[in-house]
C-alpha cells in the first residue's frame, strides 16, 4: 500500500536510495534528503509494504505568487501504476493558492503535464553536467 507524505519524520538519506536512474549527474540520497529539508514543499510516496519511499515531488515557492517543480521522481520498478499522477495531484493542491507554477521538462513528458491542465511553454535554463 502507498502512503503520501509531507513530513521527513522517521526518515533518513539512505531511505531515498534508488531515484534519479538516467540522470547525467545523479543526486546522492544525502543530496537529496538535503534538498527536502529545504524546499517549501514535498510530497513522498511511501510503500508500507517495504517501507521505503518509492516516489518523490517538490516545490520551490515565494509561497506568495511563483512556485517551480523541479523534480518529480518515481522509482523505476514503480512506474506506470499512477504513483508520479497521484505525487503530481497531491504538490498542486498543496500550490492551490500559487499563481504561476512552472516546472521544466523534456518533450516526450509534456503530455504528461498537460493532463494537469499546464500549458507548453518556452523557457531558458543552464545545466552545468
Amino acid at each position: 500500500m502507498i502512503e503520501y507524505r509531507t513530513t521527513l519524520e522517521g526518515l533518513a538519506a539512505a531511505d531515498l536510495r534508488g531515484f534519479f536512474a538516467g540522470w547525467r549527474k545523479p543526486l546522492t540520497p544525502e543530496q537529496h534528503y538535503q534538498i527536502l529539508q529545504s524546499c517549501a514543499h514535498f510530497v513522498l510516496a511511501y510503500d508500507t509494504a517495504t517501507q521505503g519511499v518509492v516516489g518523490v515531488v517538490n516545490a520551490l515557492s515565494d509561497r506568495v505568487n511563483f512556485a517551480f517543480i523541479p523534480m518529480l521522481e518515481v522509482l523505476p520498478e514503480y512506474q506506470h501504476r499512477g504513483i508520479g499522477s497521484e505525487l503530481m495531484r497531491r504538490m498542486l493542491d498543496l500550490l492551490a493558492g500559487i499563481q504561476c507554477v512552472d516546472l521544466t521538462c523534456d518533450a516526450d513528458m509534456q503530455p504528461f503535464y498537460e493532463r494537469f491542465g499546464m500549458l507548453k511553454s518556452c523557457g531558458m535554463v543552464v545545466r552545468r553536467h
